[in-house]
């Protein structure tokens, strides 16, 4: 379903803010609560309303598909029930968020699910309000989503493996989302747009996967050439996060004439630290096994920012996420470590 299609099926704001208080009328709930159910099933009154009740009487629906080809599925079970009742759902938006991204390693089935048991734990334990998974395979994506309810998630694939995007129930609101093909990709590879607001900030979130090695840096540099298209392209108002495992090499930045003017490396923008510089590094990493003494170190992964008109949003902190073995293991929970960006929202 393209992006157009998806807001057609979105009604104007009187409408959203009538229905909203229809459904927190008929629940007695609050307006968060409304949004919430009312934002997964197209605005459909009668059946946000029949699922409501269906959940408080039974103890929650064991699935439900709402979404598209592209994969958005909605788990309403009775963990989400317990988790949603324990949040406590404000007008008021927060004063900031968080934001991760991090490349799962899904095609390595050496204790993968010990690992990705280990990401979910972090995941519930720092709680981003904002999060970018890449290589990710259907099992890790089922698994994930039965173990972090409170979250939002949005595929960019159904099989093989693909990125997905989440966003934190009661404070990340989704508006629509795109996933734009990259037409020469040998590795099956895309960019997920999404779409959502914190309250009156307005967001645009670029997650994706490039090509990967050497032999294709000309394709990941066309890639790349679009993904900051489309980040230039977003009206004035949006700030717009450009993240994921680019598999970027500086010299082929460089060939782009470096970043666009507007768009900022958060992680230089956080003062570079050294120890936050390598996220692919073989040197701290031992899950890939790498003969002699040379241990390749990168920095694949990377997180952009576009400042919206006005700016609304401070990054005030980088680090990373992953940097202990899994317990029980000698494994991390990736090869890649997952880096965190926390910000602060400016008021208008």
């Amino acid at each position: 379903m393209s992006q157009s299609e998806e807001e057609h099926n979105i009604p104007d704001r009187e409408t959203c803010q009538k229905l909203t208080e229809q459904f927190a009328e008929i629940t007695g709930t609050d307006e968060a609560c409304a949004q919430f159910y009312l934002q997964d099933r197209d605005w459909d009154l009668e059946r946000s309303v029949n699922a409501f009740f269906e959940v408080s009487q039974t103890g929650g629906v064991s699935i439900l598909n709402d979404g598209d080809a592209a994969g958005i599925v909605i788990n309403v079970d009775k963990k989400m029930v317990e988790v949603l009742s324990k949040a406590q759902p404000t007008t008021e938006p927060p004063p900031r968020f968080s934001f991760v991204t991090w490349n799962l390693d899904g095609l390595d089935d050496h204790n993968l699910k010990k690992r990705t048991k280990a990401v979910c734990k972090i995941v519930a334990t720092e709680c981003p309000d904002i999060v970018f998974f890449q290589e990710m395979i259907p099992e890790t994506f089922s698994y994930v989503e039965e173990k972090l309810p409170e979250y939002m998630c949005i595929a960019g694939n159904v099989e093989g493996y693909f990125t997905a995007t989440l966003l934190r129930r009661f404070t990340v609101y989704f508006d629509s989302h795109q996933i734009h093909e990259f037409p020469g990709s040998l590795m099956c590879r895309n960019l997920i747009t999404v779409n959502a607001h914190i309250g009156p900030l307005k967001l645009l979130l670029l997650n994706t996967h490039l090509e990967s090695t050497v032999d294709h840096a000309a394709e990941r540099v066309k890639q790349l050439k679009e993904c900051f298209k489309v980040t230039l392209e977003a009206p004035e108002d949006t700030t717009v996060i450009f993240a994921g495992d680019l598999n970027l090499r500086d010299k082929e930045l460089e060939q782009l004439g470096g970043l666009p003017p507007g768009v900022e490396d958060l992680w230089k923008t956080c003062g570079s630290r050294k120890e936050c510089q390598y996220t692919w590094d073989m040197l701290r990493n031992s899950n890939k096994e790498f003969p002699g003494r040379f241990k390749p170190r990168s920095r694949f992964d990377r997180i952009y920012l576009r400042h919206s008109h006005p700016q609304r949003v401070v990054p005030v902190h980088f680090g990373l996420l992953g940097i202990e073995k899994v317990s029980g293991t000698q494994t991390f929970p990736s090869d890649h470590w997952g880096l965190r960006v926390f910000f602060n929202i400016r008021k208008l």
